[in-house]
């Protein structure tokens, strides 16, 4: 079977890569293949119809240095027929009024090339003052997850996730 989710992932300390790892695993490794953006192309990104992005926030709400390369990138693609989930990693206890600000910097550029976004998840359980990620009051615009202060409840939470996601991306269909 042919992979029909493409994750595409940054990382510097090593903990967005896991939780892709993660991702993948939970989803299915037939189902998704994993690209890290500092070597992915436009190509990469044309081979599916489902996408999931991952990054960590930086310094004061920054995306991480790989992302911030590979936007251009991005911008060369048209997401209107795509379906896109985004998952951040953040400190909310050292970085609570940036925490997964990057997912937010990400929501806007799929929205401006015309990605249909899923994957909506629950602020409940969190401690945070920043808003950029989120999509109303009590839904972050894709996962969050904080390896720093709260790494014990990252499988639980990716585990839910990647179930709404099989629902929402009709993933289901594909399984064998």
């Amino acid at each position: 079977m042919t992979a029909v989710v493409g994750l595409f992932y940054g990382s510097d300390t090593g903990n967005t890569e896991k939780v892709a790892k993660k991702i993948q695993a939970e989803l299915g490794e037939n189902l998704v293949d994993i690209y890290d953006v500092a070597k992915a192309t436009k190509e990469d990104l044309l081979k599916y119809d489902f996408l999931i992005f991952g990054c960590p926030t930086w310094y004061t709400g920054d995306l991480q240095a790989d992302w911030e390369n590979f936007v251009p990138v991005l911008k060369e693609v048209s997401l209107a027929e795509k379906i896109v989930a985004i998952f951040g990693c953040g400190n909310q206890e050292d970085y609570s009024e940036y925490f997964v600000d990057a997912m937010g910097t990400i929501k806007e550029i799929v929205e401006e090339l015309g990605g249909t976004i899923v994957g909506n998840w629950s602020t409940d359980g969190y401690s945070f003052e920043s808003y950029k990620a989120l999509v109303d009051d009590e839904h972050f615009v894709g996962l969050a997850i904080d390896e720093d202060t709260q790494y014990e409840l990252t499988d639980e939470r990716i585990k839910n996730w990647c179930a709404q996601l099989k629902d929402e991306m009709a993933l289901n269909v594909f399984e064998e």
